[in-house]
């Protein structure tokens, strides 16, 4: 297992470096993070993606979905799922978004 993550940690450099600069790899960026912050408060809390979901109204598929990294979530959306898990999220955009 360790070789395969060794290969994929160096296929994402790899990929990184070839699409720098491209508005549409970076927007996919900022989806894979926001996804990242969700799932890992998620896991933090100890909660499964389906109680998640009915908390805040949604699909499970919806929420698998957003912490993919995959669809576009409405602020409401977001405000939702952070009620639903007793938390709140920051979210940065702008220049200083990246850092």
């Amino acid at each position: 297992m360790a070789g395969h993550t060794k290969w994929r940690a160096s296929s994402v450099k790899r990929l990184r470096e070839e699409a720098a600069g491209d508005p549409d790899y970076e927007q996919a960026g900022l989806d894979l993070r926001l996804g990242d912050m969700v799932r890992e408060r998620r896991l933090e809390l100890g909660l499964t993606q389906a109680v998640v979901a009915e908390r805040a109204g949604i699909t499970q598929p919806a929420l698998s979905l957003l912490e993919g990294g995959g669809g576009v979530p409405t602020l409401a959306m977001l405000d939702r799922i952070a009620r639903a898990m007793h938390t709140t999220f920051t979210i940065t955009v702008g220049e200083d978004a990246a850092a």
